[in-house]
């Protein structure tokens, strides 16, 4: 993990690290914590900087599968963060894209199995469609999350099982779930998994409603409205 602390936020241990400030690359066991690179203040909003590490990590931990996992405030198509203490800049949607690409680039992996927001609303159209080429599963949430985020300890259990990336997925929404029941924080949580490899498909379907919107708008958009009005909506 990387993992940059704010000066406002720097006062908590984490782990058995203690408190620190700026940011560290850090192997996470049960429980435990070792730091493998000190890297002092760094731009979180930088692609490069998702690049390296990325690439790093792939060298150090050569494996059959790949995930990463990007938490921080999230919205969507602006993308996530901002770094504090880098003028606030934010890792925009594109800036994630580059970032993901730049670090499969020069290694032998074409895309990742799995790619998670542990953020709030980036479980949106522009998003999927976006990053559907790097990777085949994407967990995200449509709506806020809560503060206490995603339950690791679940991952890690299932992960050690050797599960595949369904199964994987599968516990990792099911395990935020259960830690928002217990903190009865669950009113409106939507982490969900989704399948980027049927992006395609969605985007062949975008692009006939978008047709025939343009084409027949008048006679178009009422069915859309009453559409709309019938189902679920998120993130408003």
């Amino acid at each position: 993990a990387l993992v940059d602390r704010s000066p406002d936020y720097g006062d908590d241990e984490v782990l058995d690290l203690g408190a620190w400030v700026g940011a560290k690359v850090v192997h996470i066991g049960k429980g435990k914590g070792e730091v493998l690179q000190d890297m002092g203040d760094v731009d979180l909003g930088d692609p490069d900087t998702l690049a390296g590490f990325l690439k790093a990590g792939i060298e150090a931990y050569p494996a059959d599968h790949y995930g990463l996992i990007i938490s921080d405030h999230g919205a969507s198509w602006p993308g996530v963060g901002p770094d504090e203490t880098s003028d606030g800049d934010t890792l925009e949607l594109q800036e994630i894209k580059a970032g993901i690409a730049g670090g499969l680039a020069d290694t032998d992996v074409d895309k990742l199995d799995l790619l998670g927001f542990d953020a709030c609303l980036m479980a949106t159209y522009e998003v999927a469609g976006t990053l559907a080429p790097l990777a085949d599963r994407m967990i995200a949430s449509s709506e806020l999350e809560p503060g206490h985020g995603w339950d690791y300890a679940a991952v890690g259990t299932v992960a050690d099982d050797g599960a595949t990336v369904d199964e994987l997925g599968k516990a990792i929404v099911d395990g935020f779930l259960a830690q928002a029941q217990d903190n009865e924080t669950d009113a409106d949580v939507t982490l969900a998994e989704l399948d980027l490899t049927r992006m395609d498909d969605v985007e062949a379907a975008m692009g006939t409603l978008t047709d025939a919107l343009v084409d027949r708008a008048a006679s178009v958009s009422p069915v859309v409205g009453r559409t709309l009005a019938d189902n679920p909506g998120y993130g408003r």
